[in-house]
């Protein structure tokens, strides 16, 4: 088990035998750190233990004898509290019928996706050609359709049947924030950011061609990574790729950040409408932008269809068109709007 496992994890697993080593007869314990200064500390997971389990022995001469090393059944998976999900690596299988977000769809056809992917099973490590790190207040049952969604539209070439999750899980909306406001800094590294670089690594070494997708929070936590990645590891990523999609980071950045690592990235897809690249990722500061930024930052809230941010972003005529479907005419009308401007605009130049 512990050949198996990244760097990240290693750690994680040696720091609890040595606990079981120092306290050998202490009772375990799998519940949440009540402590709200362990959860605004982002180095660290905000948990009493990491989630493999240790099966150990205590010897008649009071040594301690490790006999087995393996996933703890009661950490992973969904949970009934959102904040009691742990980060952790997921291989999702695809149990649809193939349903994509390919253009402009009902109500209902949206809904199917979430029926696309599910039979999700801890992993080790990356085993899939795909994998997807998700943005934040992402639950795991929404994290595994949404980013298999995602991935469809970065990959379209690809007949994707499974993937691998590397699973945000969401702390609600504070913690969530400043966890992004922390990785942000470029002097901070958050224990996810850690964890993503180490995961990379693992994937290096072993040889994987592996396809990524990040997804707005996503993509603050695999620039963060990929900083981590070039102070502490060395070698060039070249066996991987990454496609950004609604980008909590500075595109600018992502992409010079990974081509310093010899990460491949592709076209960013990011709605001129969604607050999210816009401001949060300052990847457009200008008037034009705030002010559609602040006009459609309710419909964050929305059905995924209406949200310019939760689905992946297929061009403005579709996200028009979309809208137009699911009745929302008024903002319909504005995006219409800044179509007609940008095509005169194009007309004059």
């Amino acid at each position: 088990m512990l050949q198996s496992l990244n760097d990240y994890d290693q750690q994680q697993v040696i720091k609890e035998i040595q606990f079981i080593i120092q306290q050998p007869t202490a009772a375990s314990s799998v519940k949440q750190s009540r402590n709200p200064f362990r959860h605004m500390r982002r180095t660290d997971i905000p948990f009493r233990n990491y989630h493999y389990f240790i099966d150990y022995k205590i010897a008649t001469n009071c040594q301690v004898h490790v006999t087995d090393i393996y996933f703890d059944k009661q950490l992973y998976g969904e949970k009934d509290r959102h904040t009691d999900e742990r980060t952790m690596l997921y291989q999702v299988e695809r149990i649809g019928i193939g349903a994509k977000y390919d253009g402009v769809k009902t109500e209902d056809e949206i809904e199917k996706l979430a029926n696309e992917w599910g039979d999700p099973k801890p992993s080790t490590q990356v085993n899939t050609t795909h994998a997807a790190v998700n943005g934040m207040l992402n639950e795991f049952t929404k994290a595994q359709w949404l980013m298999g969604t995602h991935l469809d539209n970065a990959y379209q070439s690809d007949a994707i049947k499974a993937y691998t999750l590397f699973h945000n899980p969401s702390d609600k909306v504070v913690r969530d924030l400043i966890e992004c406001a922390f990785d942000k800094s470029q002097s901070n590294t958050s224990h996810n950011a850690q964890h993503l670089a180490a995961v990379l690594k693992q994937n290096q070494q072993l040889g994987k061609k592996v396809k990524w997708v990040a997804h707005s929070q996503g993509a603050i936590i695999f620039l963060s990574a990929l900083r981590y990645y070039r102070v502490h590891y060395q070698g060039l990523l070249t066996g991987q790729e990454l496609a950004i999609h609604g980008s909590g980071a500075n595109v600018t950045d992502l992409q010079q950040t990974a081509k310093l690592v010899g990460l491949k990235t592709h076209q960013p897809r990011n709605n001129p409408f969604d607050p999210v690249p816009n401001l949060a990722g300052k990847n457009d500061l200008s008037k034009s932008s705030f002010a559609r930024s602040l006009k459609f930052a309710r419909a964050l809230l929305g059905s995924p269809g209406i949200s310019p941010h939760t689905l992946p972003f297929l061009g403005v005529k579709t996200y028009h068109q979309q809208l137009v479907m699911l009745g929302d005419h008024k903002r319909a009308a504005y995006v219409r709007k800044y179509i007609n401007q940008a095509e005169q605009m194009n007309q004059l130049l």
